[in-house]
Formats: structure tokens, sequence, C-alpha cells
């Protein structure tokens, strides 16, 4: 499948999104990423309809910040948005751990590759750790089909690393989260929805996003919804309770509107078929567009791209840039590409010092030339195969040798205590035992003198062939 220039390769991968459906129902973050250092808790309430208790009873949902990192923000509830997809991408919500490079967060978010941009998946990381929520007959349990008491934090674990840092063998130090229990059951029990996420990530408003995911799951039952005003924005969207008057908050909410008219997602309205007044008491009225584009199908890359896609993600570049580079470049380049980084970063070059990731998709893309004193792979392993071969010649000759020391040694040690009449039976059976060659040497008149020495060696070599191998044939019966 060939990507359109202007077409963004996280569709490729990820479209169509995912949303909790929980987390589309309430707000769980404020509006703004402004929050009074004073404010640590968030208070929401109303009513529901109980399937199992068949009555509306009162639901409440309380959200509150940590001391050090305070109440969620605008950003993190983009940024858990983000980590959905990824767990999508990732292993499609079999594991609720996920690794992941801060870069492939930022990219999948369409934050700029800056400085910044890695503060902000900091700070938001360990604030959504430290928030906690309950949900007092709020949280939709999908197995027990009815709203359910839930106390929780989103994540249970958060990992922090610089995926410029190396593991020593070539390897990236992965960020890590693990999804709450409560969060990821509702995964598991398919209580998702599928968004445009791509059209998320460019909403500008955060309130059009938070509308977005709320009357997205709202339209499945109609397309038409009314609410009271008030209510709306406090309740489901989480707007401040310090708007005065319907005026006011159909002012607020305007911008919006407006945004989520001019991508499609709502009907225009005239403003007094939108915000209705009826004596004090205002309500809002949303109509789905009537003609909405369908979401574009999921597309997976082949099969045969997923392994040069793999090695891409565990050198650090996002699983988007590297289904793009993938798609743009053969297969022997990237892998030829890869070959060139591994060998780099062994080496700790400065050029894949400060962003590995970076580097390694501008070799593609660019098409780097080989380094000076690049060896390859293939040379690389064999010369290391070569080298293993030849220290297992050399250890097994010196073991080899080591045995013959030891057997000779253990041979000197066992004539040197035996009795005259047994030594003098051995070098009798050694000297029967001796080659024709050995013999006539040994009865040699020109030997004579040298016999005494003769005759020990034709002894050691006996006991070492009969003597001892005899005695360890026997240890081993």
């Amino acid at each position: 499948m060939e990507l359109d220039s202007d077409q963004d390769v996280s569709t490729f991968l990820l479209a169509p999104g995912k949303d909790e459906m929980n987390f589309a129902e309430h707000p769980i973050a404020l509006l703004t990423d402004r929050v009074p250092k004073t404010q640590r808790t968030l208070i929401y309430e109303d009513t529901v309809y109980s399937p199992r208790r068949k009555k509306l009873v009162p639901r409440k949902r309380v959200i509150e910040g940590s001391q050090e990192y305070g109440l969620p923000t605008a950003t993190d509830d983009i940024l858990i948005l983000g980590l959905i997809q990824l767990t999508k991408n990732k292993n499609q919500f079999k594991q609720p751990d996920v690794e992941f490079t801060r870069l492939e967060l930022i990219e999948l978010v369409g934050w700029p590759n800056e400085g910044k941009s890695y503060k902000r998946v900091n700070d938001s990381l360990l604030r959504i750790k430290g928030v906690q929520y309950f949900y007092e007959n709020a949280w939709w349990d999908a197995r027990q089909k009815d709203w359910t008491t839930r106390a929780f934090n989103i994540l249970d674990n958060v990992e922090i690393n610089d995926s410029r840092i190396t593991d020593g063998q070539g390897g990236l130090f992965p960020s890590r989260i693990k999804w709450n229990e409560v969060v990821f059951e509702s995964f598991q029990a398919g209580f998702l929805r599928n968004i445009d996420f791509k059209l998320c990530m460019r909403l500008k408003h955060p309130t059009s996003l938070r509308m977005y995911r709320y009357l997205g799951k709202q339209f499945y039952a109609q397309p038409e919804l009314t609410f009271e005003l008030k209510a709306f924005a406090e309740a489901n969207l989480g707007l401040g309770r310090n708007y005065e008057g319907g005026t006011q908050i159909a002012r607020k909410l305007k911008p919006a509107i407006q945004e989520l008219e001019d991508i499609g997602f709502l009907e225009p309205l005239p403003e007094h078929e939108r915000f209705i007044k009826n004596g004090r008491e205002w309500s809002v009225r949303f109509v789905q567009k009537a003609v909405a584009p369908p979401l574009p199908a999921a597309s997976e890359p082949p099969p045969e791209a997923l392994p040069l896609i793999d090695a891409l993600a565990e050198r650090g570049v996002t699983r988007a840039t590297a289904a793009e580079l993938v798609q743009k470049h053969p297969a022997e380049t990237i892998q030829a590409k890869i070959d060139v980084f591994d060998w780099l970063l062994s080496k700790q070059d400065k050029r894949v010092a400060k962003n590995p990731a970076g580097y390694l998709c501008d070799s593609i893309r660019t098409d780097y030339a080989v380094p000076k004193g690049f060896i390859s792979r293939a040379e690389r392993e064999g010369r290391e195969e070569k080298a293993r071969q030849d220290a297992q010649r050399k250890a097994e000759e010196k073991r080899r040798e080591q045995e013959a020391a030891d057997r000779e040694q253990e041979a000197s040690d066992h004539i040197k205590w035996l009795t005259p009449a047994e030594r003098a039976d051995l070098e009798a059976k050694a000297l029967a035992a001796a080659s024709p060659e050995d013999r006539q040497t040994y009865d040699s008149p020109e030997m004579a003198k040298f016999r005494p020495t003769l005759l020990h060696m034709m002894l050691k070599q006996y006991v070492m062939e009969h003597v001892l191998h005899r005695e360890i044939e026997t240890a081993d019966a």
C-alpha cells in the first residue's frame, strides 16, 4: 500500500483510533493547563439510570491530584488518549505493560521534537500516575452491565528513560507504563469505541476534544441530542463553575462548537436553535452531521515488512515512522543502515550520541555514505566466529597437553611408590610389550649406557597405557 504524500503515517498503522468509553463519558482532566496551586480536588455529581437496580441513582466522580504534581490537565488528557493508541498499536490491549520511547509518544500526539515536548511528557506521566480517581456509581463495568463504584489510579507504574542511553549491548532503554487493573479490564472487556485519532490531535481547543469524545459516544444511540446547558458544561465537559448564566456558558462553548462544525462532526445550527432559552432555563442542542465521512479502515503493513518495522522500533524509531521508511525504501537499504547504526552505537560514536533514532532515520532517507572503518555485520560475525573457533582449538590443545602432562606425572608418581619386585615385574612386562624397533634400540650395544633411561621411558609408557588405564576402567565399572 502506497501512502499519499499528505497522508499521516500514524493513520496507516492506527486508524481508527480507540477511546475508553468511561473516559469519554466523564471528564478526567481539566480543560486547561493552568491549575490554581491551591486546588487539589475536582468533584462532579449527577444521576444516572442503573439497569440492575432499575432506578435512578446518584453518581459522583472525585479527582484528587497529588501534593507534588497536582490535578490532571488538558495536556494529560491528550497523553492518556495517546497512551491508549500506543497500547493498541503495541499489543492490541493484550498486556497492561507498554514499552515506548518518549519520541514515539511525542510524534504520536503531534508535538514538535524538541526539549519542551520531552519535559511535557515527563511531567504529564508523573502527574497522571499521582492522580486518584473515585467513581461512586459512576464507572460502567462492561461485564456487570451496570454502573459500579471504583477507586484507582489510571497508571500503576511509570518508568521514564532517556532513549538516547544504551544498555551497553546496542539496545536502547525504553520508557514503560502499566495500566491499572480497573482500566485495563475495561480495555479487555471491549468497552472501547472507534475515534478518528488523527482528527483528535488536530483539534485546537481542549473543549472541542472533550465534546467530540462525549458526543461521539452519545450519538451512537441517536443522532440528535439536547442537554440542560449548565449540567452539560460542568458535569459532561468539565467546564469551571464560575460562569454565571446561560449566556456566559454559551459564549465559552461557541469556539469549540464552531470547530466541530468546521470539521464536519456537527450539523451547523443557528444560534437560537443551538442554545434554547425557556424562561430562566437554558439547554443546548446538537445534531450529528448527516453525511459524515466514514473512518478509514485499519490497514496493517504486509507481514514481510513487520521484521524491519520491529527492528527499527527496537532502535527507538516510532512504529509510524518505521512504517513510512519501509514503504519508501528497499529492505536491503534499511538493513544496511541498521547494520551501520549498530556498529556506530557499539563504538559510542558521537554521530549517534545525541539522537540515535533520528540519525538512523536520516541515514535511510538521505542514504548516508558508509563511514570509514566500517565493518559489516557479516564480516564481524565471520571474524567473531573464526576467533571463537581459534580460541576453542587452542583451549582444546591446551587441555590435551595438560591431560598428557597429568598422566605422565601420575605415571611417575606410580613408579615412585613401586617396590623393587613390583618395579622389576613391570619393567619385564614393558620390555615384552615394546615395539620391535624400540626393543632393537634397547638391545643395541651402542645404547648400553642409555638403557636405564630407555627402560624408564618404556616403563612410564607401559604404566600410562596399561596400568593406569586399567585402574580407571575398574573405577568406572
